[in-house]
């Protein structure tokens, strides 16, 4: 597992380099979330990108999941990422349901519940690198699979599980009727 904090410096399509550090998140972190939840849905060009998540469910992350926060070498909120470990208590809110797991494979399996990128730190890698350290403490935690929902709309997220050798597993729709892939990788 990548220790924590964990500072990095990544280069963005320009070659122009950043440096981030990301850090788990608690509690104490819920204004942060929502704040960003707000900007990264104000910047979408459809809100059907996005799921939102309601007060209670951030609080449910923030005491239950893994949580990390990315913060730019001046200190502004880069992004975010939650993975539902599957060895969480409360197993209702696992990805292996849509595909009708049983209990002993749902607690095998890991749901990459989200990642949001400040548009201003798009394009440095930052995704793909919460994907690392996800699927690094899923493993350590006990999953050997990891299931996620994207947005077929959203190719820049896709794309970054796809990269990493994820494959889309199914397309349906999830969250009110909103069009989804299921994306699948066997640790």
């Amino acid at each position: 597992m990548i220790e924590m904090p964990y500072t990095i410096e990544l280069l963005n399509g320009r070659g122009e380099p950043t440096t981030f550090t990301i850090r788990e998140a608690n509690m104490d972190d819920f204004d942060t979330f929502m704040e960003l939840q707000n900007i990264i849905i104000a910047a979408l060009p459809d809100p059907d990108i996005y799921a939102p998540f309601t007060e209670e469910e951030t609080v449910d992350q923030l005491q239950n999941d893994c949580c990390w926060l990315a913060f730019a070498e001046n200190g502004e909120l880069a992004g975010v990422s939650v993975l539902k470990p599957s060895n969480r208590e409360d197993q209702s809110y696992n990805y292996g349901h849509y595909f009708d797991y049983d209990e002993e494979h749902l607690r095998r399996t890991a749901s990459f519940d989200m990642t949001m990128v400040v548009p201003k730190y798009r394009g440095h890698g930052l995704q793909r690198l919460f994907n690392k350290i996800r699927i690094a403490k899923a493993i350590e935690l006990g999953a050997t699979e990891g299931i996620t929902s994207i947005s077929p709309e959203n190719p820049y997220s896709y794309n970054n599980f796809l990269i990493c050798n994820w494959e889309i597993a199914d397309r349906r729709k999830l969250y009110g009727g909103k069009d989804r892939y299921l994306l699948r990788k066997v640790f």
